[in-house]
Parts: C-alpha cells; structure tokens; sequence
C-alpha cells in the first residue's frame, strides 16, 4: 500500500489532546449559541433556513423561451404577493427554481372570504368549506342539495378563477324529465326539485350534498403572470408542493434517524470492540453534526432533505474512519502489553495516519468537484459533505482516541489486562520478579520497541526514565536479586 506518511513516524497526537478538547469545545459551543441566537435575528426567526421539505411550500420548475434577468423574476414575485420567494438558476439563463413558502394561490384572507360569500348566500344550508393544501380546490357541502350554475356568479363577483363541475341529472331526474316533455304530470316524491338532483361524480357527492370546485393553481397563476410581466413565454416544468404538516412531520423524522443511527452505532462498538471504546465513537460523532450544522447555522443556507442524508452520510464516514483506529488500537492492546494506554493510542494513530489521510483526501476532491460544476441543493449537499470529510477525520484522531484514554482513567477497565494507563504512578507487571528468564526474554522481544518510544517521549518523561535507570543500577550494585551474588 503506498503511504504519503510511513508509519514508523513518531508524532505525540496524545500530547495535543488537550489543546484538541479546547478547540472542539469551542466549536462545539459556538455552533449551539448561533442555533439559538438565530431564532432572534431578525430575517432569520429560525435556527436553520429550513426548506419546503420541513416547512412547507411550493418549489416550481419554470423555463422561458428566452434569457430573462433573476431579478426581474423575483420583482414579479413580489408584486404578486410572494415577498419570502428565492430564484435559482437551473442549468441556464432560461431554466429557474422558483421556491415560495406558500403553497396556495389563494391567501388566507381570500379564502375567508370566499367562506363568507357562501355564507351569505345560503346562510343556513351551508355547512362548510374546505379547502386542499395546495389551494387549488375547494370542497363545499350544504345540508341540503344546491343548484351548483349558480357558483359562477359567485366566484366571478370575487374576481376568483373558478371551474364549476358540469353535473348530469341522476337517472329518476332524467326520467321524470322526459315525462314531463311527453305532456305527462308524473310524482316527484323529493323535498327538492329534480333539476338538482344530480348523479354522483368525482366532484359531486349527492349523498353528503358536497360539491368540488376546481381554482387556478399556483402553478397556472405564476406561469401567466411571468408570461404578462416579463414579456416572454413561461413554461412550467414541474411543480412540488408540501403542507406545513408534512414538513413538520419530516422535520421530527429527521431528528429521529439521526438519534436511531447514533443508538444503533453505540450498540456496534459495544458488541465489536468493547464499551470503552463506545463512548469515543458516539462523542465524535455528535462533534462532527453539530460543528456542520452550526456552519450552516451560521451562513444560513438552505437546510433540505439531502442536507439531511449528508449529516448522516457524515456519521458513517466518521465512524469508519474511527472503526480503523479503534481495530488499531485494539490490536496493539495486545502486541505492546508492556506499553502505556497514550503510547499505544499514538502507535496506533501514526501506523493508521497514511490512509486516514489517502481517504479523506480522495473523498474531498470528490465532493470538492460536485460543489464546483453544481448549483443549489447539490452545492449545499456538497458543501455538508466537504465540512464532514474534515470534521471526521479531526475527530477520528482528536477526538474519539482521546475518548479511549479519558474514559479508561475515569473507570478502571484495563484492571484485568497488564496495559498500565497514562498515569505514571502505574507500572507494567514486574516479569523478573515472577521469572527472570522469561524477563531477559521479554527484554530482547521488546528492545527495538522501546528505542521507538523514545521519540514519542517528552522532555519530562525522558527524564524519568534516565533517573529509573540510575536507580536500577545502584540496586544491581549492591547485590540482591537483580545484582550480584
């Protein structure tokens, strides 16, 4: 495998861990205060730019049979009462994302009073109007059945484009019609006339007496308004709309994947490694989320369903960077018994930092490029991934390892192996006092290691170890067990 870093090198990562933790805390901090300051400020009242996918709204797909300037498209926009609307290019001069919070061509006092006309008009047979999320229908039902020519004249004195259902007569009306035109006086047994007694239908019900009447759409409004404005043909390409229920829903669902995904990764480690090694990898993982969102907090992008799966894109990436270290680790648990926790964990982030650094470095030009030739989602789902590449790999190293390492000083897990902690005043086991063969073997096993772990040695600790062995030889002068007899 080539390596960029061989990984005989010795840097002292365990030595920088506090300086690590004061930095991650920091980060970790400030991207909390800006969440909550964000709710304050005004033009902001949220703590991330939400899009449709959790608030609500309409996002339409327009094209034009010409170049038209953006600013021109969102100057129609508001004149026609959509101040909160946002235009992105799509591809070309032609092609625009027109994004709107609103969902429905109708606003919520047009609607009131559209209610208060039938109101009016039929006062106590009129039960109730409904109207569907997206605005383009409404669904109007009476006590009683009504005549449905005469919703024209109601919708044309509100200036509201409406598209009353053409009604058929139900098959006894049709009946009783045409006995009537034979000269016949035939019974009519309902409490209302025939010419109302309608069959059923898509849009009517003559059971429940409700009648559905089609409005323009936001759709239909936009693509004649642009078309009258600016001059120039528009064509809707496609439309997505959303209640704000649904966005509140994917919102909380959102929050949810992310706790079950950092649940089921914490029950991973437990059952792959071992528990101490859990509380690092979860640590690091809600580092890297919040370091991301708090960027995002910060300079307010749109925060949308991909920037979603890019948060969990980031967990997993994040976690296979610390699972190599961690089966490193583990590894030299085992190799190095004699050594310290901290120079283990050193060993084993040195002997790793090659491909950490290969990975992370292909993954970022990667993403890089997406950010690069793409616009609007995939440039902010870009930009999440390329802040988690860097975040991940910072805290597989400063983060999850250092993890190991506080959390065996705080519980004694090691207690049942022969690796000391980073604690000075623990010793490995004394193998000449149990066997003094096994000892001068262990010794010699053991000497290029040592000689390697002197780089990684302080000035401090090197000191120690000079005046441990100037006692060792004062004992072995005086005789004894390690001396002569």
């Amino acid at each position: 495998m080539y390596e960029i870093i061989k990984s005989d090198v010795k840097r002292n990562f365990m030595g920088w861990r506090g300086k690590a933790f004061k930095i991650s805390a920091s980060l970790v901090i400030t991207a909390i205060i800006i969440l909550i300051v964000n709710n304050f400020i005004p033009g902001r009242g949220n703590m991330l730019n939400y899009g449709i996918d959790f608030t609500g709204g309409t996002q339409i797909l327009v094209e034009f049979d010409q170049s038209v300037d953006k600013m021109d498209i969102l100057k129609t926009m508001k004149d026609l009462g959509y101040d909160d609307a946002s235009i992105n290019r799509f591809g070309s001069d032609k092609k625009f994302a027109i994004k709107t919070r609103k969902f429905s061509s109708l606003s919520p006092e047009k609607k009131k009073k559209i209610e208060s006309e039938f109101i009016n008009k039929y006062t106590k047979d009129f039960y109730r109007a409904r109207f569907s999320g997206s605005g383009d229908q409404l669904k109007v039902r009476f006590f009683k059945p009504v005549d449905i020519k005469e919703f024209s004249e109601l919708f044309k004195k509100l200036n509201i484009k409406a598209t009353i259902p053409k009604p058929q007569l139900s098959q006894e009306a049709m009946e009783y019609k045409a006995a009537l035109d034979k000269g016949e006086n035939p019974e009519w047994k309902k409490s209302y006339p025939y010419n109302i007694d309608y069959m059923e239908s898509t849009y009517i019900s003559p059971m429940r007496h409700e009648y559905t009447i089609i409005l323009q759409s936001i759709s239909e409004k936009l693509e004649k308004s642009l078309s009258k404005n600016l001059g120039v043909s528009a064509n809707i390409l496609s439309v997505e709309s959303r209640g704000p229920q649904v966005g509140k829903r994917l919102r909380i669902n959102g929050i949810l994947s992310l706790l079950y995904a950092l649940g089921f990764i914490l029950l991973y480690i437990v059952l792959r490694f071992d528990l101490k090694f859990a509380p690092g990898a979860i640590v690091a993982l809600v580092h890297d989320v919040f370091i991301t969102v708090g960027i995002f907090a910060l300079f307010y992008p749109e925060f949308s369903l991909p920037i979603l799966a890019a948060l969990l894109t980031i967990v997993g990436y994040s976690l296979n960077d610390t699972i190599v270290v961690y089966d490193r680790i583990r590894e030299n648990i085992i190799k190095l018994r004699s050594h310290s926790l901290k120079k283990i964990i050193n060993r084993s982030i040195n002997e790793t930092l090659s491909r950490t650094l290969l990975t992370s470095a292909t993954t970022f030009f990667a993403v890089l490029a997406i950010g690069i030739v793409s616009t609007g989602v995939l440039q902010n789902f870009a930009l999440a991934m390329g802040i988690g590449v860097i975040v991940g790999t910072y805290s597989s190293i400063f983060v999850a390892s250092p993890m190991v390492l506080w959390f065996n000083s705080k519980i004694d897990l090691f207690s049942n192996t022969s690796t000391p902690t980073d604690d000075d005043d623990v010793k490995p086991v004394d193998l000449e006092e149990l066997d003094p063969e096994l000892s001068r073997l262990e010794k010699e096993k053991s000497e290029e290691d040592k000689e390697k772990d002197d780089d990684e040695m302080t000035e401090e600790e090197k000191h120690k170890e000079k005046i441990k062995k100037i006692k060792k030889k004062k004992r072995k002068s005086k005789g004894g067990r390690g001396g002569k007899r």
